[in-house]
């Protein structure tokens, strides 16, 4: 995995983790929402990660 898919997956792996625990206990609003962002833009960088890893692939079987 390259370093972005990784940071990019732990950042979202994090937000779960916040989320949950914010929805289990009585947090404010404003961490489950936080929680929510983490896990959007970890999924996002774990797609363009996994997008630069694949056109690196492809580049590198010419």
């Amino acid at each position: 995995m390259t370093r972005v898919t990784t940071v990019s997956t732990v950042i979202g792996l994090l937000g779960l983790v916040l989320a949950m625990f914010a929805a289990i206990g009585t947090a404010v609003t404003a961490l489950i929402a936080l929680g929510f962002a983490m896990m959007v833009l970890g999924a996002v960088g774990a797609i363009f990660g996994a997008a630069a890893t694949l056109v690196q692939a492809g580049q590198s079987a010419r």
